[in-house]
């Protein structure tokens, strides 16, 4: 299972924030797409264009949300493995890989601690 699988349930990109990052008029968006690994965003200029969902803070932020609701530790361990071969295949910034330990670790010592 890939990180996009996980997350895309959880991205709500709104018209504006995509027009925002393509640098164009929200006007300019017909309609977009959510595929299982990308944004199709098609344009009234000249047909369609991909996007990652990698280029938008709400994928480190779905990404952290995820991490912190794990209810339990194989979930917890599993999603890291995803996390780590995503992060294995893509670059991210430090600050954000850290945002991500960070909060991993916190939920794992929370798991750790409350088991019965």
């Amino acid at each position: 299972m890939r990180l996009t699988q996980v997350l895309q349930p959880q991205l709500c990109l709104s018209f504006s924030k995509v027009a925002r990052y393509l640098g164009i008029p929200e006007s300019m968006i017909h309609r977009i797409e959510h595929w299982p690994h990308q944004l199709f965003v098609h344009r009234t200029d000249r047909g369609g264009q991909f996007v990652s969902y990698r280029a938008f803070a709400e994928w480190a932020e779905a990404c952290a949300k995820s991490i912190q609701a794990c209810a339990d530790l194989p979930m917890l361990d599993w999603l890291g493995e995803i996390i780590k071969r995503e992060c294995q295949q893509f670059r991210y910034p430090e600050a954000v890989l850290e945002t991500w330990r960070q909060l991993w670790r916190q939920q794992h010592y929370q798991l750790r601690t409350t088991r019965p």
